[in-house]
């Protein structure tokens, strides 16, 4: 391609033949991609089969895990595959589509840490309310108004011109995409503000609301060791360990998009701590959801053991037939 003249979308396009980097990078992400999406799809499994996610908890999970699921699946069906292959012949709109694509689906993620959030605290400090207050009637227009809000972002790029992101096989990372040679910017006005929102609500607001749940979880614990060891408070609390969990990673990765800032030179560290630490963070969700919830983890050993009880009785009964069937050749009289 050549320096000097301009051509719209060359930043999205391969290098035409993979590096070693190009590789590693492609195989890791797609590896995180198609990992993370099984992951997705297990939670999805055990928010309709454990109990404990049949609420509004479950609700708001659920829907986060649909943002989920669009990303990953950015990650496992194209920017993985396109690092490795490196082509160069890539329409400039399909590499910006898979970025509103996949952005869409992440704020809808983003934002529903702060839903989930507020269902703890209402959970925790309010809990004689709490059915009240999270009706299926407001679960469904909270989601409903997130995804909304996610279609009129992503319509603020084509608003304002010369904004749009596109994701660059030999960069490894969404990089902004110049839209004429006389531009005096190289990056995007509207990305850096979307992540700093991102930021300031659903991570450092998430933060503030975890807090004030935490402050009356430890006032329970010290002033009522009855209440703090009752079957519904426990689950609360198991359910709050899981958000914030995944707050503190969520905040630790958009910092980086943040600082990062879709920039051409970003290191390999910061690639990997920005653009695939997105989707590590889907893969701690699904983890950690295991991990904090002994419902998850008792809904999936029985199932293991039923397996394994099936496999035996199918084998034994295998074995009893094989035993009871004549010889080959035996005539009868």
């Amino acid at each position: 391609m050549n320096a000097t003249t301009f051509v719209y979308g060359s930043e999205l396009q391969g290098r035409g033949s993979a590096t070693s980097t190009d590789l590693a990078f492609g195989s890791l992400t797609t590896l995180i991609g198609v990992s993370a999406f099984l992951g997705g799809l297990l939670n999805f499994y055990l928010i309709k089969n454990v109990k404990t996610f049949h609420n509004a908890f479950g609700f708001f999970w659920g829907a986060r895990t649909v943002g989920e699921l669009g990303n990953e699946f950015v990650y496992a069906a194209y920017t993985g595959p396109v690092t490795i292959l490196q082509p160069t012949n890539i329409p400039p709109h399909v590499g910006i589509f898979f970025y509103h694509f996949g952005f869409a689906f992440t704020y809808i993620q983003c934002v529903m840490h702060w839903a989930v959030a507020l269902n703890r605290l209402v959970a925790v400090w309010f809990p004689m309310y709490y059915r009240t207050i999270f009706s299926a009637k407001l679960c469904v227009t909270v989601v409903a108004v997130i995804v909304a809000k996610a279609l009129i972002i992503i319509g603020l790029y084509f608003i304002f011109p010369c904004n749009h992101i596109g994701y660059s096989p030999r960069f490894h990372e969404n990089v902004f995409v110049k839209c004429s040679p006389d531009l005096g910017r190289d990056y995007s006005l509207i990305a850096p503000l979307l992540y700093k929102t991102c930021f300031s609500v659903a991570c450092a607001g998430t933060g503030v609301i975890n807090f004030i749940t935490f402050i009356k979880i430890a006032y329970i614990r010290i002033t009522s060791k009855l209440a703090y060891h009752q079957k519904e408070f426990k689950r609360d609390v198991r359910l709050f360990s899981l958000g914030v969990v995944q707050d503190i990673v969520m905040t630790g990765v958009v910092a980086t998009v943040i600082f990062c800032n879709n920039d051409k030179g970003t290191s390999d560290i910061g690639v990997l701590l920005s653009y695939d630490g997105i989707v590590f963070i889907y893969i701690v969700n699904t983890a950690s959801m295991v991990f904090f919830n002994k419902e998850c983890r008792r809904f999936l050993l029985r199932g293991m053991k039923t397996n394994v009880v099936f496999s035996t009785q199918l084998h034994s009964q295998q074995s009893e037939s094989y035993a009871h069937r004549e010889p080959s050749g035996t005539m009868h009289k």
